[in-house]
């Protein structure tokens, strides 16, 4: 089946009964509009690529440190997670990004303690100062890799050491 055939198919069953109460027009058209239309389409495709795989593509992560000591934390693609906690550690922020996954283990409860300061999180980013966990503990910075998940991180409370390496993916 050709493209222009798929295109009649779709409109036909999105469009149908609308259309069939139209009066029937016999016109004869060029395909000229049809071809310059899917030759802009190819080249909006092709800067769409050229956009999305450049330069211009967002981090796979960001850890900025704050005026006031503090760092926060964006990760957009679990690639990120090695360089962020490298970052992590250079700042002395008692925080591990993990992965989540549906095979991890839970969480042991027993090994749950409580913030000195709780981390704040907006948009997606984790803010916090490398005081606000206890020593012996690391907060965990989940990501998601799974589809249909919004983007950014969670965190949990202060795990005691050694944390895990992975959090358990909850739902779907």
């Amino acid at each position: 089946m050709s493209f222009k055939d798929n295109l009649l198919q779709d409109l036909m069953s999105e469009h149908g009964p609308a259309l069939a109460e139209l009066p029937e027009q016999r016109t004869r058209r060029s395909a000229r509009p049809v071809l310059a239309a899917a030759g802009v389409l190819a080249v909006a495709g092709a800067a769409t690529v050229a956009l999305t795989t450049g330069g211009n593509a967002p981090e796979a992560y960001a850890v900025t440190k704050n005026p006031d000591g503090s760092v926060t934390v964006t990760i957009r693609d679990i690639k990120g997670v090695d360089a962020a906690n490298a970052k992590l550690r250079e700042y002395g922020i008692r925080a591990k990004a993990v992965p989540m996954s549906t095979i991890c283990a839970e969480l042991d409860e027993s090994k749950i303690g409580t913030f000195v300061a709780v981390p704040r999180i907006t948009d997606g980013s984790v803010t916090m100062a490398p005081n606000d966990v206890p020593e012996g503990y690391t907060v965990l910075l989940g990501i998601s890799n799974m589809p249909n998940r919004v983007n950014g991180l969670g965190f949990t409370g202060p795990i005691r050491n050694p944390a895990p390496d992975c959090l358990r993916e909850v739902g779907n």
